[in-house]
């Protein structure tokens, strides 16, 4: 059940800081996000009354409002919520002073780095490293082919340089925002990565009427606000890092304006064309009705497959050591290959942590051990790494500690330590 998800790293690192653990804290911590984004879209509204377009105002929140993304942001993401609210204050203000969506992108980077600890991939493209590195194995490639092609050093140069190779890095991470795929065809085909609906693909249509009736409309002020935020939605994505619908995130704004307006056009053509509008609204309205519900039951049955499955790893670990009496065993280990497993143990054992009998770090009992110890981690660490990931389905029975309980994860996480985790004991 999605209800039921445990808490996420994010929220761990909110609950830490104010020193308070528990499943009522984080029950709370959601219904503040909650109230964040009911903030968030009101602001949003309010912004079309300015325009005077109170209905696209309305369109637009409903749009942002019926999709899975923002639901998921409630439910795990507290800080992805307090940086829409920033993004929401900041677009109000830029409606009289457009340097505003300057200093929003300034303080989304700042946010990204220091608060939600990205380490955007595009410093690396900036610094010329990389490039050097892409270079020289670009020209030592030539250079090795017995038949290789001859031109003069200049030219080779002209092609493969610094600057040339960092420009070639640099688009790369900006072009992967246009992903209309990622966009609106997620529900039907995950590409092989974890990523929330963000829009539902009958909303592909409105999202082409949208564009034809905004051009219709040649409204200046508009376009400008429009072209604001799609900017400040490239500089959050170069600048962030994680699952695709983390990083696009800003882009439901803008593309909602679009949607929002499609839909308005196709309510004002009912007036016109009477019979034919009104099917092809009704039409895609229950499209979006029935992928509304295909997708949130999706994410209830299946939380694992479209969620982070490290929060469940821990879920699993503690839970399974809180059934023990820990006063009997030495040394009570616990992994750290996917996370800080310090914070996570403060949340579900509270006070017992503090115990000097716990050990949060990772462990290999193929290559040592401690007597009468708990250990809770990935299959690897109990029967040890395997290069290909191929751990064996029955490595509990070539474990030298007694396996108490163990579960299968969906996804790998821990790349060279298998799918399945599991709690044992070494005496």
């Amino acid at each position: 059940m999605i209800f039921g998800y445990p808490v996420s790293e994010q929220q761990l690192e909110v609950l830490y800081l104010f020193g308070i653990n528990g499943f009522v804290s984080l029950w709370i911590l959601r219904l503040l996000s909650l109230i964040l984004m009911i903030f968030v879209l009101k602001m949003w509204k309010s912004i079309f009354y300015k325009f005077k377009f109170s209905n696209i105002g309305w369109y637009s929140s409903i749009v942002l409002a019926i999709s899975p993304l923002i639901f998921v942001l409630i439910l795990v993401y507290p800080l992805v919520c307090v940086k829409l609210l920033i993004v929401a204050v900041f677009f109000q203000k830029s409606l009289k002073n457009k340097y505003y969506l300057v200093v929003l992108g300034l303080i989304l980077i700042l946010f990204n780095i220091n608060i939600l600890g990205n380490n955007p991939a595009i410093f690396n493209k900036l610094d010329l490293q990389d490039a050097q590195n892409e270079v020289t194995k670009r020209i030592s490639a030539e250079d090795s082919v017995l038949n290789s092609i001859y031109l003069p050093l200049a030219i080779r140069r002209a092609s493969y340089n610094k600057l040339f190779i960092s420009y070639k890095q640099i688009l790369g991470e900006i072009l992967p925002f246009f992903d209309f795929e990622t966009i609106f065809f997620q529900e039907i085909n995950p590409l092989m990565q974890k990523s929330v609906v963000m829009f539902y693909w009958p909303e592909v249509y409105l999202f082409v009427l949208g564009i034809f009736a905004l051009f219709k409309l040649k409204n200046n002020k508009l376009f400008n606000f429009l072209g604001g935020s799609i900017f400040i939605a490239v500089i959050d994505y170069v600048f962030s890092e994680g699952s695709s619908y983390l990083r696009l995130v800003l882009v439901v704004f803008p593309l909602s304006i679009i949607i929002a307006f499609g839909l308005n056009h196709l309510v004002e053509m009912t007036r016109k064309y009477h019979v034919i509008s009104i099917v092809a609204l009704t039409g895609v309205s229950l499209f979006i009705l029935m992928g509304v519900g295909t997708s949130f039951y999706d994410l209830n049955v299946r939380p694992d497959y479209w969620l982070d499955n490290r929060p469940i790893a821990f879920e699993f670990w503690f839970k399974e050591i809180s059934k023990l009496n820990i006063d009997q065993y030495n040394s009570v280990y616990v992994s750290s290959l996917v996370g800080d497993s310090k914070k996570y143990c403060y949340f579900y054992l509270g006070v017992k942590c503090n115990d000097k009998r716990f050990v949060f770090k990772s462990f290999d009992l193929s290559k040592e051990r401690v007597l009468n110890a708990v250990y809770a981690g990935f299959a690897g660490e109990f029967v040890g790494a395997k290069l290909k990931n191929d751990i064996d389905v029955d490595w509990e029975t070539n474990s030298i500690a007694k396996i108490v309980n163990k579960i299968s994860l969906r996804d790998t996480i821990a790349n060279q330590y298998g799918n399945d985790i599991g709690v044992g004991i070494y005496q």
